[in-house]
């Protein structure tokens, strides 16, 4: 059953499918800004429901802590205009956003405060990993690194840009050779992007080193990791004020909820068939959304609009059938 989101009787039905349910989860929130992230909490605090906005970083063992301390991150359109070295680390781009490199790196025109806005030729390109991510042309290179390098390569290119011992007979060579290679463009790079995609990662080791990676580069020189895949930032920080923890929080409580990353997260809790009722408030991940479908009729879905006010009023008809029935 789903209860669509904008027909005048949807809140009475939400009321009575959450009514209905065992235990929910309020999820989704991709995008939203932070009036429609604390109204999602308020809700979820009404009904006391789990709350996990569901992208990966509470799905990791690790939790998001780790990968985001001290992260240096932008907007697109940063890379667009000012990178002049971009680095498309162990992802493909176009599987997750289609057309990002045309819009972004193939088609852009950086600007510089100095010396004039290079040509789109004379950006330099780097697909690192197991497969290239897009044609040959002037300036792209391909260094072919296995999956099962990514950390390696990261930490070993970090200790070049900074001028630490490395031993080259350590590792994987692969690894050594594209550390190498790439300390050498980051020295001649005016900005450094570095695109990643980590959407896949259990553990959370690999943002761990991209985020140490380009911290340490932006010591000597502009430079920022664009994270792609969906994005609920103002979500997990809406959840860490309200409950201390950014998702995965089993209860939503305000006198503290059990945190429980990679036990408690959206998609665990969806395939365990622990909730039989999933409030979906603007858009789910795309591991969220494949959660739901396979979990076809076992579920109920409620989506609501990611707007504040129509999440409220929402919560106003969850309110007023308490009052009835008391």
């Amino acid at each position: 059953m789903t209860v669509p989101p904008h027909p005048a009787d949807a809140p009475a039905r939400a009321v009575a499918t959450i009514a209905a349910a065992r235990r929910v989860l309020v999820t989704g929130l991709v995008g939203s800004d932070v009036d429609t992230a604390v109204a999602a909490c308020d809700l979820a605090e009404a009904i006391g429901a789990a709350i996990d906005p569901g992208g990966p970083e509470t799905a990791r063992l690790a939790g998001p802590i780790a990968a985001r301390i001290g992260s240096v991150t932008a907007a697109h359109e940063e890379l667009r205009d000012r990178a002049d070295l971009v680095l498309f680390w162990f992802c493909d781009p176009e599987r997750i956003e289609p057309r990002f490199i045309t819009r972004f790196v193939t088609g852009a025109r950086p600007h510089f405060p100095s010396g004039g806005p290079p040509s789109p030729a004379e950006r330099r390109t780097f697909a690192v990993g197991p497969a290239d991510v897009m044609p040959a042309r002037p300036g792209h290179r391909h260094l072919c690194v296995p999956e099962v390098a990514a950390v390696d390569t990261a930490r070993l290119l970090e200790a070049r840009c900074l001028s630490l011992p490395v031993d080259d007979a350590a590792g994987d060579r692969t690894a050594q050779e594209a550390a190498l290679i790439l300390a050498t463009a980051v020295a001649a790079a005016s900005c450094v992007a570095l695109v990643t995609d980590w959407s896949d990662d259990p553990v959370g080791l690999g943002p761990w080193s991209t985020a140490s990676l380009v911290r340490s580069i932006a010591h000597s020189r502009p430079a920022f990791a664009l994270p792609l895949a969906d994005r609920d930032d103002v979500a997990m920080a809406v959840c860490t004020w309200r409950y201390g923890a950014a998702g995965a929080i089993e209860v939503a409580d305000r006198r503290g909820g059990r945190f429980r990353p990679a036990e408690g997260d959206a998609v665990r809790l969806i395939s365990r068939h622990e909730i039989d009722c999933v409030v979906v408030i603007g858009s789910p991940t795309a591991e969220v959304a494949r959660a739901i479908e396979r979990a076809g009729t076992g579920i109920a879905v409620v989506r609501i609009a990611a707007d504040a006010a129509d999440v409220r009023r929402y919560l106003d008809a969850i309110h007023g059938a308490g009052e009835t029935g008391s």
